[in-house]
Parts: C-alpha cells; sequence; structure tokens
C-alpha cells in the first residue's frame, strides 16, 4: 500500500494516522521510539566507536618500533578501515532508505533498511571471525615488545605457541562478545520493525 493512499484511506475513514506513519511523517516527533531512528542512532554509535578504535591503532603503530608489531598493527588498522566504510555505507543506505518512505511504498521501504541492516550486521559478525586472531596476536606482540629481548623471544617456540593458544581462545570469546553486543544494540530494533511490516500486510 503507498503511503499517500493509506493516508487518504484513513483521513476518509474518520481514524488517527497508526504510530507507524506517525513517525514517518514527522520523525522528529518520534525520535526516541521508532525503530528505524533507533537503529540509525546505534549505527551512529557503532561508526562513533570505530573511528575511536581505528585512530587509537594509528597512535599504537608509531609507539612500537619492531616491524613484526607494525605489521599486526597494520592489519587491524586495515581491518578498521574497512569495517568503518562498512558501516558508513550502512549509515546512508538506511537514511536514503528512510527518506524514500515519503516518496513512494512504505513496506518497501521498511523493508530495504531491515535487509540492509540485517545484512550489514550478519556479515560483520562473519568477516570478524577472521580479524580477532590478528588483533589477539598484535596484542600479545605489544606486550612481548616491552621486553628488551623482543627478537629473541619471538623465536621462542613456547611464546609462539602460547601467542597461538591465545589467540585460539580469544577468537571465539570476542565473536560471541561482538554477537551478544550487536544483540542488544540492533536485533531488538530488527524485530520491531519486522513486526511494524507485518502490521503494515494486515487486511484492510
Amino acid at each position: 500500500m503507498d503511503l499517500r493512499e493509506a493516508w487518504k484511506k484513513l483521513e476518509e475513514e474518520h481514524l488517527e494516522k497508526p504510530s507507524i506513519w506517525k513517525a514517518v511523517e514527522h520523525p522528529e516527533k518520534s525520535r526516541s521510539k521508532h525503530p528505524v531512528i533507533r537503529l540509525k542512532k546505534s549505527l551512529e554509535t557503532t561508526l562513533a566507536f570505530a573511528v575511536v578504535f581505528l585512530l587509537m591503532f594509528v597512535v599504537l603503530i608509531f609507539l612500537f618500533d619492531p616491524w613484526l608489531v607494525k605489521l599486526f598493527i597494520g592489519i587491524v588498522i586495515g581491518a578498521y578501515v574497512f569495517f568503518t566504510w562498512y558501516n558508513y555505507i550502512t549509515y546512508l543506505n538506511l537514511k536514503l532508505q528512510w527518506q524514500k518512505a515519503l516518496e513512494g511504498s512504505l513496506k518497501a521501504a521498511l523493508q530495504n533498511i531491515h535487509s540492509v541492516v540485517y545484512k550489514s550486521i550478519r556479515f560483520q559478525e562473519k568477516a570478524s571471525l577472521f580479524i580477532y586472531p590478528f588483533s589477539a596476536i598484535a596484542g600479545f606482540m605489544m606486550g612481548l615488545s616491552i621486553h628488551q629481548n623482543f627478537e629473541e623471544d619471538i623465536r621462542d617456540t613456547r611464546i609462539i605457541v602460547i601467542m597461538f593458544i591465545a589467540a585460539a581462545v580469544l577468537t571465539p570469546l570476542c565473536y560471541y562478545l561482538a554477537k551478544w553486543m550487536y544483540k542488544i544494540s540492533y536485533d531488538k530494533y530488527l524485530n520491531q520493525l519486522q513486526s511494524l511490516i507485518h502490521e503494515i500486510d494486515k487486511p484492510e
């Protein structure tokens, strides 16, 4: 159902516009309630944290001399650059679809928003599994480089084994922690948005 047609029908029936359409017509009045606004704020928070951590690692790469430490920090920086860019694209797509809700089909716009955010989160959860090991190794090496005998220590088989064990343990822990954080920040509002889409599908 087209948004304007829905409004016209409601006016003819002398009914009040549902909250979902009020939020689209006047989003500033529903800023703290509508799931799309909540998703937008969650993406803004995610972007802010990504930029902060990116800057932190950029500073760290200049604080450590061993090239091996710089290499792994550089890999982490590259990952943060990618995820920051990816989240920004998701954010722009959400804003674009939210604007389109006024210009075309409300249902299609909300479905696109749900799809864009859902796919973005699921992709990042999977992609992060390849990044966490490098992050863990980078952290381990930063701690190890404090010792004066870093070059010798990094050749020690026992230390290498410990480093890989630490990466193997921390990777799933970080994955499930991130998954839990995504659930708190996004899943609740994605479910609410899906409920609103189902509302539109109800028989008139």
